[in-house]
């Protein structure tokens, strides 16, 4: 299943919100009327929730204006600008379902602060209009923190294993390495000699000398130094990473030929210790693996919510906006879009029992 992957993570709505307005002025302004009323037409439905095509060009513009958007193609851009516009709306319509909704006072809280931030947007912006931006975050943010954040658990255990894990992405390893050269058929008959000789107690650095085709290694043993697996290249970096000290990797074809790769030494960072971290340590550790939880569960509901959703595109005719085309897709199998549904049946069960007893 190729996941419904967040591009905005929502993890700072508020900061979104900035970054989305302040972007969006210049197309904003230089909008006439007329533009507006020859423009203004529904361009895409989901669920309860519909965007105009106005709407859409103004998130369009503003994610292409990003520094991140500077290399991307337009099929890219496009897939983006959708993936956005589609999560949002998934968002606001899962609030709706949930009857979540702002006090007055939250918003116009939240106005004050905008406002002290960001003064010029008062200049640009109807109040109005910021108020319901303000309104659709809080949504967007809450309906995440109820249905996403709270099934969140945080365990010392985990965060101790995750302090391994890390230590290990970041250890530094003695590699050596057997090269090996010729057809297919003769690599594989010398890899079983060279395992079982292996198992039989003979070195990887003896059997390096007299196996690898690299003419160094009658000299070195095999040993190629000590590296970060990042720091190599990709194909053996990636092995290198789940690789068990002692042990031989399976063959690896790079340009150079095969390999066949083993770790005579592993250095880990120095005063760490993961049974017994300092508290700034399990801190840093531990929000971490929040996040990576956090994003991890995101990715499945915003897939969850895609898949049962009803999304149509109107065409988009001369506007520049993408066509249904560019939605992206979702493996629907093993997901029960109506038990999603019912989802908010037993808030509203608890609350004809709670009117009952009062």
């Amino acid at each position: 299943m190729q996941p419904f992957r967040m591009i905005m993570r929502f993890n700072n709505y508020s900061r979104f919100l900035l970054v989305f307005i302040a972007l969006s002025i210049g197309s904003f302004v230089t909008s006439t009327f007329a533009e507006v009323q020859v423009l203004d037409r529904i361009y895409l439905i989901v669920n309860s929730q519909m965007q105009t095509r106005t709407e859409a060009q103004d998130v369009a513009s503003a994610l292409k204006a990003r520094e991140t958007s500077a290399n991307k193609t337009q099929i890219e851009l496009d897939q983006e600008l959708l993936t956005n516009l589609v999560q949002e709306m998934l968002l606001l319509d899962r609030a709706e379902a949930l009857k979540i909704a702002p006090g007055a006072k939250e918003i116009a809280s939240r106005l004050d602060r905008l406002a002290a931030e960001q003064p010029q947007l008062l200049e640009v912006y109807a109040e109005e209009d910021l108020k319901e931006q303000l309104s659709r975050e809080f949504k967007k943010h809450h309906v995440i923190s109820r249905e996403v954040d709270s099934k969140i658990r945080m365990e010392a255990a985990e965060i101790e294993l995750f302090c391994q894990q890390q230590l290990r992405k970041e250890r530094k390893v003695g590699l050596a390495q057997i090269l090996l050269q010729g057809s297919t058929e003769e690599v594989q008959s010398k890899v079983k000699t060279i395992r079982l000789a292996f198992e039989s107690g003979v070195s990887f650095e003896e059997l390096a000398k007299q196996h690898s085709a690299d003419s160094s290694a009658k000299r070195t043993g095999g040993k190629l130094g000590i590296f970060k697996p990042a720091d190599l290249l990709a194909e053996i970096g990636e092995i290198t990473n789940n690789l068990e000290p002692g042990t031989i990797s399976q063959v690896v074809q790079t340009n150079l030929g095969n390999h066949l790769l083993y770790i005579y030494k592993e250095e880990f960072a120095e005063g760490l210790d993961c049974s017994n971290l300092k508290t700034e340590q399990e801190k840093n550790f531990s929000n971490a693996l929040y996040t990576q939880k956090r994003n991890t569960l995101l990715d499945i509901y915003m897939d969850e919510l895609f898949a049962c959703a009803n999304i149509e595109i109107i065409d988009p005719g001369n506007s520049g906006l993408p066509a249904s085309s560019s939605l992206p897709v979702v493996d629907k199998e093993n997901i029960n879009c109506q038990a999603r549904r019912m989802m908010v049946l037993p808030q509203k069960k608890k609350k004809k029992k709670a009117q009952r007893k009062n």
